[in-house]
């Protein structure tokens, strides 16, 4: 599954300002009033906060809180680099002076080469608003976080020049090879079950913010065998990026299928173009329009028994956003995914209903229409003690459609983040829907050894997993599992984890008793470990 989406992080704490110390109880004859400096909003938006003060006595405390309420007015508008002062003159003339910030230059820490300008150009655009507010800072700034390979961190510096003016300093490192590698022994046991991959990114070697990644898939007995090459870029400096890739595959089963001389191969093919509609500290808004190629032929015995190509136009839209709607003490983080399929009957598609080639499935749409989507929370409860808290996640999901999919687009349930116990595509169906609950410990400590600091991070966990789906093909079986565990989610340092899980199956048989097929055992242990570089 993707990762969280990250909201916000490694932003520049913004102060808010405030009187250093109680005011005196005196009052002031005040003869004017005005408000100086102020662009952002119109008279008529000012002046009813400071109405009512000039030909009065005024304690100080009533100016105070007419600053603090302009001041307020800003920040909820968003203008967090604004500053109010009040000033007052021996004649009772008082002026609210408005220090509206702005960024008037933009610069590097150091020379990181081509990938440099990327960064420059998406900050430059905050030059272009003056006063600068909140949403625009934190796009930009993010934004410039998303160039590959590339660390930003902002430091605002005062212009000795016009009040308000700042000059926003950069300070990036890069790293032009990333990646990570992870195993574990969740596949397929006639494909596994331990299974491996290798991720290797280059980063940004252009003024494209570009990256090319190398994937590359294995499994034990070198039973499935799966490559791929991809590479983005951004168009322009709006945030628009796009990304190509292609990959080929094959599978030699071991066991049952491996004794009829079974073998698959894939090939893959698409591109994506996404975009940040909202990005923010707090929430994130992205669209991405998707174009997939596919290819799939089955053979037994050197005979090619299925072949499908299948060509789809996906839509995809996911929302991010955290809340303390249970207390400032408890956030949570939650997650909104929906994308819409359309498979396109051209472009080399395979034609409905064919018989020869034969298809993988039967009656299968090869211009199918599908929605999938998911919605996820994870809940901070409470705190144990001080380095621990408690929290829940939870989620549904699942898969409509009204048509015979392809084999490859039906919906598959198991895997790593729901429906645990069962092999990613153990169960299949057109239509499905899941749930999970998940309550974690997650603690830490840190400690030195051997003159090395680690930071030894865990989270503890105990779920329930339900999956159910329903076949628009009368003569496929529909499906309901559900599982139950707990495990460790162990992190060593910040590059490597170590995961140890045991699941209960609360269904084992997955076929008719007929067919004689044994169930699968109650109870399974699951490892894994990925490590990053």
């Amino acid at each position: 599954p993707a990762p969280s989406p990250n909201l916000g992080q490694g932003l520049p704490a913004i102060p808010q300002g405030g009187l250093a110390s109680p005011l005196p109880p005196v009052a002031i004859a005040v003869r004017s009033v005005g408000i100086i400096g102020a662009t952002a909003f119109p008279p008529a938006k000012l002046n009813p906060i400071v109405s009512g003060l000039a030909g009065h006595n005024v304690p100080l405390s009533k100016l105070a809180s007419a600053r603090a309420a302009l001041v307020d007015l800003y920040r909820s508008h968003g203008f967090i680099l604004s500053t109010v002062t009040l000033d007052v003159d021996a004649a009772g003339n008082v002026r609210f002076v408005v220090t509206e910030g702005y960024i008037t230059s933009v610069k590097l820490s150091k020379d990181i080469g081509p990938a440099g300008s990327m960064v420059l150009g998406f900050l430059q655009h905050l030059t272009n608003q003056r006063p600068l507010n909140e949403a625009t800072l934190e796009r930009w700034l993010l934004l410039a976080q998303q160039v590959p390979g590339v660390a930003v961190h902002a430091v605002l510096q005062s212009d000795n020049g016009d009040p308000g003016a700042l000059t926003l300093v950069a300070e990036v490192s890069k790293q032009t090879f990333s990646g990570l590698i992870t195993a574990d022994n969740r596949s397929f046991n006639e494909t596994g079950p331990a299974e491996g991959l290798l991720v290797l990114d280059v980063n940004s070697l252009t003024s494209l913010g570009d990256q090319t990644e190398f994937s590359f898939y294995h499994s034990s007995g070198n039973t499935d065998n799966f490559g791929q090459v991809s590479e983005s870029f951004f168009i322009g400096t709006s945030g628009l990026r796009l990304k190509v890739y292609g990959g080929s595959g094959r599978a030699h089963p071991s066991g049952v299928l491996g004794s009829v001389g079974y073998e698959s191969q894939v090939s893959v093919f698409g591109g994506d173009l996404g975009y940040p509609v909202i990005l923010r500290r707090n929430q994130n808004l992205s669209v991405h329009l998707r174009l997939d190629a596919e290819q799939n032929t089955i053979s037994t015995a050197g005979a090619v028994t299925s072949t499908d190509s299948l060509r789809a136009a996906r839509l995809n839209t996911q929302y991010a956003w955290q809340d303390l709607l249970a207390g400032n003490t408890r956030d949570a983080l939650n997650v909104v995914d929906v994308q819409v399929s359309q498979g396109l009957p051209f472009l080399g598609s395979s034609a409905d209903g064919r018989t020869t080639p034969p298809g993988g499935r039967a009656d299968a749409k090869f211009d199918f229409w599908k929605i999938n989507g998911s919605i996820s929370r994870v809940q901070t409860l409470f705190s144990p003690w001080q380095t621990a808290d408690v929290a829940l996640r939870t989620e549904v999901g699942g898969q409509y459609t009204p048509d015979v999919l392809p084999s490859v687009e039906e919906f598959y349930l198991g895997g790593t983040r729901f429906t645990r116990g069962y092999y990613s595509g153990q169960v299949v169906g057109d239509k499905a829907a899941y749930a999970t609950a998940e309550l974690q410990l997650n603690t830490g400590t840190d400690f030195t050894l051997f003159h090395y600091d680690f930071d030894l991070g865990a989270q503890f966990y105990g779920f329930y997993d339900w999956g159910e789906t329903w076949s628009n093909l009368p003569t496929d079986l529909n499906h309901k599992i559900a599982s139950t565990g707990g495990g460790v989610r162990l992190g060593l340092t910040n590059n490597v984890e170590l995961d140890g899980e045991v699941t209960r199956r609360l269904v084992t048989q997955l076929t008719p008793a007929a067919t004689n097929v044994a169930p699968l055992s109650d109870t399974t242990i699951y490892w894994g470990v990925t490590a990053r570089f």
